[in-house]
């Protein structure tokens, strides 16, 4: 028998759509690695302080803690399409103003101009995903999606031995280049998604609150502002750890570092494998954070080899890994409806950032005043509240969406004439 050559090429354009889309958020997440490598250059030769080299790092987060969730209803307002191209278009901008920046202003304003860019594709992308793929097959998507993160800084972390040949200029040019190849490819590939008519500005807040008062959405943005306290809080500690608990040098602690997120990525693509092979959104979610509380005894105690504290920070942050992909691939099934994606992935992206902010702050604190050895003391409490989340997940999308039926069962009575 021969294949039905059209349903090859279906098959053949889902897969190019998916990829593409991936392959945009990767490129998108460089620029966050492509800061903190190229950092130590720029305070080089522009003469910055560590103040705003901080700026410099952080302008993604910040921008994130506060306009996560109006952003996302904004990108559904203009269009997941026209949003990836224009959000593509905005980062290959940014690096190019950055990478002609003479002074600290200009490479901040580079630096906003690219962040509008990154929440643009970021919140655009898991919306588009969530309409291509089919729903056997979305879990699976969401949860690889879920690694754009780690992948696009690892990308430029590795690329850290080039930095003396390139210069930061020259790889700031590279990501411009890059982008704009994205922007070009999406707006003649990208799939076409089918968009609801526009509605007006009144409807703004409308559908911030109906966001905000969904409890799945909410405990999807607490679980993933637990992960993200976790993760960031370990990135940050790592390099000053072991070459300050375990006077490794800080060579090592950068290859480190790159070799982690490595795991990470590992981690994040683990977890597609493991909602196929039926294992439910919360128990990805509890594995990670289970982990993370266990594992911090391990990488903070100061009493074990350097390589098995490494070792323990690797695992942690691979079993971790499963706690984003599981929250992406709930996200869809959270959201009120399906016009509601964006906004329930703003707000998720919001609470990732404040958990950014929150874990490094805390952990940086405590150890300040106590040591590292009583790290676990703040560090694995936050991973049982994560936990915490994780059963209630268990309670929220169990048995096979019972709680959305029950919900749309009440919205039915609530239409019904008295």
């Amino acid at each position: 028998m021969s294949s039905d050559p059209t349903a090859t090429g279906r098959v053949r354009a889902y897969r190019f759509h998916v990829a593409l889309l991936i392959g945009c958020g990767i490129v998108a997440a460089a620029q966050v690695g492509k800061a903190i490598i190229t950092i130590p250059l720029i305070r080089s030769e522009l003469a910055i302080g560590l103040d705003i080299a901080g700026l410099i790092v952080a302008t993604f987060a910040t921008l994130g803690a506060f306009l996560g969730l109006g952003a996302g209803v904004v990108v559904r307002r203009l269009g997941v399409r026209r949003t990836l191209v224009g959000g593509m278009a905005a980062i290959a901008l940014g690096n190019l103003i950055g990478a002609g920046a003479t002074e600290e202003w200009w490479l901040l304003t580079a630096r906003i101009v690219e962040g509008v860019g990154f929440f643009g594709v970021v919140l655009a992308i898991p919306s588009m995903l969530a309409q291509v793929v089919t729903r056997g097959e979305r879990d699976f998507v969401m949860a690889v999606w879920s690694a754009y993160m780690p992948a696009g800084i690892m990308l430029m972390l590795f690329l850290g031995p080039a930095l003396p040949i390139i210069g930061w200029r020259g790889l700031w040019i590279a990501n411009a280049v890059a982008a704009a190849a994205c922007a070009i490819v999406s707006a003649r590939h990208a799939p076409v998604i089918a968009e609801t008519a526009s509605e007006s500005a009144g409807r703004f807040f409308g559908e911030v609150a109906n966001v905000v008062r969904r409890p799945a959405c909410l405990v999807l943005a607490f679980a993933f502002f637990a992960y993200s306290c976790q993760i960031f809080s370990l990135a940050f500690a790592l390099p000053l750890l072991f070459t300050s608990a375990y006077g490794a040098s800080l060579a090592f602690a950068g290859l480190l570092s790159a070799l982690v997120l490595a795991v990470s990525t590992a981690g994040h693509v683990a977890s597609g494998f493991s909602l196929r092979a039926g294992v439910p959104i919360w128990a990805n979610v509890a594995a990670a954070f289970a982990f993370f509380a266990l594992s911090s005894f391990a990488i903070y105690a100061g009493t074990l080899p350097p390589q098995i504290a490494a070792l323990a920070a690797a695992l942690a942050l691979g079993v971790g890994g499963l706690a984003p992909g599981a929250i992406y691939a709930a996200a869809p099934q959270a959201a009120p409806t399906p016009q509601a994606v964006p906004p329930t992935i703003g707000l998720v992206q919001q609470a990732s950032n404040l958990g950014q902010f929150a874990g490094p702050l805390v952990l940086g604190t405590w150890v300040e005043h106590f040591g590292w050895s009583a790290a676990p003391a703040v560090v694995a409490p936050a991973a049982l509240l994560g936990l915490g989340a994780a059963f209630v997940l268990r309670r929220i999308f169990a048995p096979d969406g019972a709680v959305r039926v029950a919900s749309r069962r009440a919205d039915s009575h609530s239409r019904r004439p008295a």
